[in-house]
């Protein structure tokens, strides 16, 4: 074999190389119902806005202007975002605590997989707060925090397959799916996710799951529709749990303020399992898969922070 024809396979081989490893981005599989990962919003601050330093004494104005992106897979309405600045008297910077609290202007479209497995990026949108200005003067140059909390409301969907027996006590038999052990849990990108799901025979007509509810983000969580509120103890680690079947005789034990199949859950450190039972008809009665559909719905709070170097001016 020539130097030549040996270089050119070379050359070949890497690009095969090159073009496997561009088409093996997690998430982007045609195979998985979701994208996947642990972050709803991502967020942080415009390039200086605020800047790194600004003067005393009145005579310099600046903008503040977060950035937020919807890289997770749940649609955020506009006015279920709050974006507040704190970390500072808003009075010293000619401003009230009113203006220091926001909505953007535009809704987030979530990240989206295509059904070839395509990924369409989600809504990037800004929120701003103009015009401070520390008008006091200073005796010296004094570094301040600008910190921005996120408050929004987000969703998570999980994807399990069941297993149905016409026989659920016959555990030899495996033809189609296989009842008793651990079935993988498909997650929407978001902060809490379902982490664990085994499903168990329970009976000649019944089967159990089980299910670990866990928050995997770096936020926190609170009950839905409080507005990130920790005044309220009751409100923080509360997440809505929603497990849907397809099919009637479900009921699921450790939910409060709902149905059988519906309603409130609290996190403990940062975890919760939740049991259910499906009972099987006798037209169920034959060998078959059928997803298991869980939401999760919360509000989740995160912040950045920055510094900001007041200068003294002189007089």
């Amino acid at each position: 074999m020539t130097r030549k024809v040996i270089i050119a396979l070379s050359v070949i081989i890497m690009l095969a190389v090159v073009g496997c490893a561009q088409n093996t981005t997690p998430g982007s599989s045609a195979s998985t119902p979701f994208i996947g990962g642990v972050i709803g919003l991502e967020m942080g601050f415009v390039e200086s806005a605020p800047p790194k330093e600004v003067f005393d004494g009145g005579d310099f104005s600046f903008d503040t202007e977060v950035r937020l992106n919807n890289v997770g897979e749940a649609f955020v309405k506009k006015e279920d975002v709050f974006v507040k600045i704190s970390g500072i008297d808003p009075s010293e910077f000619s401003k009230t605590a009113s203006q220091l609290v926001k909505n953007p202007d535009d809704d987030l479209e979530s990240t989206k997989k295509d059904a070839d497995g395509a990924i369409i990026e989600g809504t990037e949108t800004f929120v701003s707060f103009p015009d401070f200005n520390h008008k006091s003067q200073l005796s010296g140059n004094t570094p301040f925090t600008f910190r921005a909390d996120v408050c929004y409301k987000y969703k998570t969907i999980a994807n399990a397959k069941a297993c149905y027996k016409e026989d659920l006590l016959d555990t030899t038999d495996t033809n189609v799916c296989t009842v008793n052990g651990d079935k993988t849990a498909y997650n929407s990108g978001a902060p809490v996710a379902i982490t664990s799901f085994k499903e168990q025979a329970s009976g000649k007509d019944k089967v159990s799951f089980v299910f670990t509810v866990e928050h995997v983000g770096s936020g926190n969580v609170f009950k839905l529709s409080q507005k990130c509120d920790d005044t309220v103890r009751a409100n923080e680690d509360r997440v809505l749990v929603k497990i849907d079947t397809g099919l009637p005789g479900l009921s699921c034990s450790g939910l409060s303020d709902g149905s059988d199949t519906s309603g409130y859950v609290t996190l403990h450190s940062g975890k919760r399992v939740i049991r259910c039972t499906q009972t099987l008809s006798e037209s169920d009665r034959t060998d078959f898969e059928k997803v298991v559909i869980i939401d999760l719905d919360y509000d989740y709070e995160e912040f950045i922070e920055t510094g900001v170097l007041v200068k003294h001016a002189g007089s």
